[in-house]
């Protein structure tokens, strides 16, 4: 690629961006914020036109005497991202239109005796193509409850089976060949969406996502520590307790099997909670909180052991990344505002005192649907060429 293409590539990325973020925006202000001449921006809003992926809303209403520009915003109805969340018992599938809203979701059962991949490519091929109808599929977003090592091409998930000798990855991109295809990490995109979708002003924050698995995700100067593939940190396989519990990686105490929502089984049963009224089922972080809520002491006590599990864990991250906030997010923010303040009181009396003292904790404010939107933005912002290059292509980072 010459010079010339890449600042061609560059500009066509930046003027999308700020249109995405800002809709209703101008030419004239996008000059401005861009510092590129009127010409360059209006030569790359017309490119972005042409392409589909940008269009021309009219005349801004305003109280400014002349001539009025024209209000920019971002083809959401042409353009969608498909998402596939593949979990251990079902796929959740939709695609995710460029503005960010969701134009379809659906689950998909998995069964033991099921191939993930096999059922991936069927969902895709059968669901999500013939749902997009006439919009453009700018590419596919898989994410995986794991590690995506960009460098090695492979992926590992204890929560799916698959391990880094599995060649899954080669499979989809084969199977899935003509469409640009990411694989990305679950936390990583709540924690993305959370960037992206709600105004943090803090240069380094966390983001921790406690579901069944326990997992973090870093930001520092605004930007995600070594991209979305986990492997900037592994924070659930942080041990807390060496004689623990054996988590499924190996290492005993780990963090994921002492706070995650598939230890509440064995948790509630050292505290003595009654769960008969689940029909057997599994126990989940909603329904400690509902008991809690009523006045069961076992399961507020619970929801305690819980906090202080995650507080220690907490205190320990701050001393090595110094963050000064700390999202919590997840199935967990079902334990409700109890869990949140026994976390804050927690930490009160641990760690280093300089960091400690320095950082809020508070819950994320995007529902569960965030990891969808997070995974289809982070596509398009890291890995989309609007310039019409060859969008063939394989991306794990």
């Amino acid at each position: 690629m010459t010079t010339q293409q890449i600042i061609r590539s560059k500009n066509l990325i930046e003027i999308y961006r700020l249109i995405d973020r800002n809709p209703r925006i101008s030419r004239t202000t996008l000059a401005k914020i861009t510092r590129l001449s009127k010409t360059t921006v209006s030569s790359v809003v017309d490119e972005l036109i042409a392409g589909g992926y940008v269009l021309d809303c009219g005349k801004v209403v305003s109280g400014q005497q002349g001539r009025r520009p024209n209000e920019l915003c971002v083809n959401g109805a042409g353009n969608v991202v498909a998402v596939i969340s593949w979990r251990r018992a079902r796929l959740d599938v939709a695609l995710v239109s460029s503005d960010g809203h969701i134009a379809l979701r659906s689950q998909v059962p998995l069964t033991e005796e099921d191939d993930g991949v096999d059922k991936i490519v069927q969902t895709f091929f059968e669901t999500l193509v013939p749902a997009a109808g006439s919009a453009r599929i700018m590419g596919v977003s898989i994410i995986i409850p794991g590690i995506v090592d960009s460098e090695r091409r492979r992926i590992l998930s204890t929560v799916i089976g698959v391990g880094f000798d599995d060649p899954v990855v080669q499979r989809l991109d084969r199977a899935l060949a003509g469409y640009p295809l990411c694989f990305l990490n679950d936390t990583a995109c709540f924690a993305y969406a959370e960037s992206v979708f709600t105004q943090i002003e803090d240069r380094h924050f966390a983001y921790i996502n406690v579901s069944k698995g326990v997992g973090a995700c870093l930001f520092s100067d605004g930007k995600m520590l070594r991209g979305a593939g986990a492997m900037a940190t592994q924070f659930g396989h942080y041990s807390i307790d060496r004689d623990g519990p054996r988590c499924e990686c190996g290492n005993r105490g780990c963090l994921e099997c002492l706070v995650g929502e598939n230890a509440l089984g064995r948790r509630a049963a050292e505290r003595g909670l009654d769960v008969g009224t689940l029909g057997g089922r599994k126990l989940l972080y909603s329904d400690v909180g509902a008991m809690a809520q009523s006045g069961d002491v076992k399961a507020r006590a619970l929801i305690g052991d819980l906090a202080k599990d995650l507080a220690f864990g907490i205190s320990n991250l701050i001393a090595l990344f110094n963050p000064s906030l700390i999202i919590l997010g997840g199935t967990g923010v079902n334990l409700g505002p109890c869990f949140l303040e026994d976390v804050r009181r927690d930490l009160s009396g641990m760690g280093f005192r300089e960091f400690v003292d320095r950082v809020r904790i508070k819950y994320s404010g995007l529902g569960l649907d965030a990891e969808l939107t997070g995974a289809a933005q982070y596509y398009i912002d890291h890995h989309y060429d609007f310039s019409g290059n060859d969008q063939q292509e394989l991306f794990l980072r």
